[in-house]
C-alpha cells in the first residue's frame, strides 16, 4: 500500500467485486483491531469482518479508492425506506483525516438517490462519535458475544 496523499474529495467510489474480498476483509480487521481489542475478541469478530463473494452478492458493497489503495468501504442490506448499513470501515492510515466523512457524504447521497429515508447501523461504541456528528441517534443497546461488551443500534436520518 502506498497510502496516497490525495485529498478525500479525490476518492473514487465503485462497486466492490469478488477480487476485492481479501483486501476488504484485511481492511475491516485492521480497522477493528485499531481499537485495541484482545486476540480472543478479534477471533469472535473475524467471521463478521470477513468479506466473501456470497456477501457481495447479497449486499450492495461500495469501496472508496485513491490510486491503488482501498481507503474504506460500506455495505448495505436490501435498499428500502429504512436501510441497514451492514459494514462501514475506513482503513487506519486514513482515519481522522476527512476520508470517512467524504465516504459518509457519498453514502448519504447514494441512499438519497435510492429514496432511503433513514439508515440503521449496529455500532461498536468506539464508532459512535463519528456517526453522532453526522446526526445519528442511539435507539438501543444490545449485549455482544464478547464478554462485557455491548453494541449500539443507531439510526441516521437521510432525507
Amino acid at each position: 500500500m502506498n497510502y496516497s496523499k490525495l485529498p478525500p474529495e479525490d476518492m473514487i467510489f465503485e462497486k466492490a467485486v469478488a477480487a476485492d474480498c481479501e483486501s476488504l476483509s484485511e481492511l475491516a480487521i485492521r480497522s477493528k483491531r485499531h481499537w485495541g481489542y484482545s486476540k480472543e475478541a478479534m477471533e469472535l469478530w473475524n467471521i463478521n469482518l470477513t468479506m466473501t463473494e456470497e456477501f457481495l452478492n447479497t449486499h450492495t458493497v461500495i469501496k472508496a479508492t485513491l490510486e491503488d489503495d482501498i481507503v474504506g468501504f460500506f455495505a448495505l442490506e436490501e435498499i428500502q425506506p429504512t436501510t441497514r448499513i451492514a459494514q462501514y470501515w475506513v482503513d487506519t492510515p486514513f482515519m481522522r483525516k476527512g476520508y470517512g466523512s467524504a465516504m459518509f457524504k457519498y453514502l448519504k447521497d447514494f441512499l438519497k438517490s435510492n429514496h432511503v429515508e433513514k439508515a440503521t447501523i449496529v455500532l461498536d461504541p468506539n464508532g459512535l462519535a463519528f456517526f453522532e456528528n453526522k446526526g445519528a441517534k442511539v435507539l438501543n443497546k444490545i449485549e455482544h458475544k464478547v464478554k462485557n461488551k455491548f453494541l449500539l443500534i443507531v439510526e441516521i436520518p437521510i432525507a
